[in-house]
C-alpha cells in the first residue's frame, strides 16, 4: 500500500542549507561520487511541512564521513559555524539508518548540485523512528518521534494507516529478534508504545507481526524451488 508525497522542496529552511552544502562539497570535491541519503525528520520538513524543523539534518553516508565533516567545517555549518543556530548537519554511518529493506525502491532521487541525493519516502523515514534507543524510566516513544508520525497522517490523508504500518513491519523482521545478552529490545517496545497513541488501542505483535512472520519463513523453507547451488550448477558454467 502506498501514498504520494511531493518532491522535496528545496527552498524550505532545511533545504537551502543542504543545497548550499551540496554545491559547497562539490566545489571542495568534485570527484566525490558517492549517494547522501536524508533522514530522521528532514525528508518531513522537505516534502511535507517546511515548519517541521529539527535541530540537525541527519545524512547517511556510505563511506568515510571524515571528508564531508571537514568540507562542512570549512563552509563553517557545524557547531561552531554561523549556521549552525539555524541548521546543522550530522554525517551518520550507513548502520544509522534502518528501516524496511526495500526502501530505496519508493525512495526520491534527484542530482543537486553534481551530488546523487535520495530522499527515502516518508513511510520509511517512521519506521527508522522507531529503532530509537530508550531511557530504563522512559515510557512511551520519544515525543518528538510521535509527533512526527502524527504530522504526516495529518498531511497524508490519515497514512500511514494500521495496514500500512502493519505491511511495513512484516518488512522489518531482523528487528523484532531478541538482542543479543538480554538487553531491551527498543524497536519491538516502540511499536508497542506507538499502536495505543496513535490508533487508540494496542497491536497484538503476536498475531499480527510474529506468527505471520513464521509462517512465510515456514514456507520459504518448504517451497519447491530448486537452493542456489543447484540452479548455479545447472547453468553449466564454463571457465571461457
Amino acid at each position: 500500500m502506498n501514498w504520494d508525497v511531493p518532491q522535496p522542496n528545496w527552498s524550505c529552511p532545511a533545504g537551502h542549507v543542504l543545497d548550499a552544502f551540496f554545491a559547497g562539497l562539490h566545489t571542495e570535491l568534485p570527484d566525490f561520487s558517492e549517494p547522501l541519503t536524508l533522514f530522521g525528520s528532514v525528508p518531513i520538513q522537505l516534502c511535507l511541512d517546511d515548519a517541521f524543523t529539527s535541530a540537525d539534518a541527519d545524512i547517511m553516508v556510505s563511506g568515510d564521513p571524515t571528508r564531508l565533516r571537514a568540507v562542512a567545517r570549512k563552509l563553517e555549518m557545524t557547531a561552531g559555524g554561523t549556521v549552525r543556530p539555524v541548521f546543522g548537519l550530522q554525517f551518520c554511518p550507513r548502520y544509522f539508518f534502518r528501516t524496511t529493506a526495500h526502501y530505496l525502491q519508493r525512495a526520491h532521487v534527484e542530482m543537486r548540485h553534481g551530488i546523487k541525493v535520495i530522499v527515502p519516502h516518508v513511510r520509511d523515514v517512521l519506521i527508522g523512528k522507531l529503532h530509537r534507543s530508550r531511557t530504563s524510566e522512559q515510557e512511551g516513544l520519544a515525543p518528538k518521534d510521535l509527533r512526527a508520525f502524527h504530522r504526516v497522517r495529518q498531511l497524508c490523508g490519515g497514512h500511514p494507516k494500521e495496514e500500512d504500518l502493519i505491511e511495513d513491519l512484516l518488512d522489518c523482521a531482523p528487528y523484532f529478534r531478541l538482542p543479543e545478552h538480554g538487553e531491551m529490545n527498543y524497536f519491538r517496545l516502540n511499536v508497542e508504545n506507538l499502536w495505543p497513541s496513535l490508533f487508540g488501542h494496542a497491536l497484538d505483535v503476536e498475531e499480527y507481526i510474529l506468527q505471520p512472520l513464521r509462517a512465510m519463513e515456514t514456507e520459504a523453507r518448504n517451497s519447491d524451488s530448486k537452493p542456489i547451488a543447484q540452479m548455479l550448477d545447472d547453468l553449466q558454467p564454463t571457465r571461457d
